[in-house]
């Protein structure tokens, strides 16, 4: 809940101190100094956090608020451990540092300034549907953990807190209700051809979608969840 607030204000402050299409000089160098631009970020690294808070239109932001409430909403409602937060503050700039591996000739004249919150709101989704798919099975009758109590994954880690008291039939619901969020996520991208570079208009926001950017914010989701879990188990293991 925490990081969709922050994600949520600095959109909302962005879009207010840099309205799109802004008439004064001081609101367009406010774009242009946050956005993210290729090349430019390696020696401008804070455009790998505000560039997730440039959009273009007020549908835009809108649509991205909306966004940014339905996963804090599924994570506080699925009570993912505190480590997912760290997990997607790690995917905050990743994703868009991932934009810097691509080739800028490949990306075409199309794409050569990025802003908004949709890859981030994307690797948002993938490490809580991953951290879901975490969820351990309740310790069987007998087992040294009392029954009802709180259980843990073997490591240890703080990915293993997750809600106490779940019966084995809530610990497969889930991990289903992650199955279908890892699953859904992947094949939206892949619906949406992001290894075609062109942008896609949309109407109804009034800008032009960039799959590219929902396919580096999956990517992102992935391997930060992935770098959080395997800090927290090493740290399970050093404390046995």
């Amino acid at each position: 809940m925490a990081v969709a607030a922050v994600l949520a204000l600095a959109g909302a402050l962005v879009f207010w101190l840099a309205p799109p299409g802004g008439a004064t000089p001081d609101s367009q160098a406010w774009t242009r100094a946050l956005e993210w631009r290729p090349g430019l970020a390696p020696a401008q690294p804070w455009r790998w956090w505000t560039a997730a808070c440039v959009h273009w239109s007020a549908g835009h932001l809108a649509a991205n608020l909306l966004g940014d409430l339905v996963v804090a909403l599924l994570g506080w409602r699925a009570r993912v451990p505190a480590a997912a937060a760290l997990a997607w503050l790690i995917a905050w700039p990743l994703t868009q540092a991932l934009f810097d591996l691509v080739d800028p000739a490949w990306l075409g004249p199309s794409l050569q300034h990025y802003g908004g919150l949709s890859g981030v709101l994307h690797a948002g989704v993938v490490i809580a549907g991953l951290c879901l798919l975490r969820t351990p099975r309740p310790p069987p009758d007998g087992a040294d953990a009392p029954r009802g109590a709180p259980f843990a994954a073997a490591s240890g880690a703080s990915w293993a807190a997750l809600p106490p008291m779940l019966t084995a039939a809530q610990a497969r619901r889930h991990r289903a209700v992650g199955a279908a969020l890892v699953v859904g996520t992947l094949c939206k991208v892949l619906l949406e051809a992001p290894w075609n570079p062109a942008l896609r208009p949309n109407a109804l926001l009034g800008i032009e979608v960039a799959p590219i950017a929902h396919a580096c914010g999956l990517v992102a989701g992935a391997l930060a969840f992935g770098v959080t879990a395997l800090a927290g188990w090493r740290r399970g293991r050093q404390r046995r």
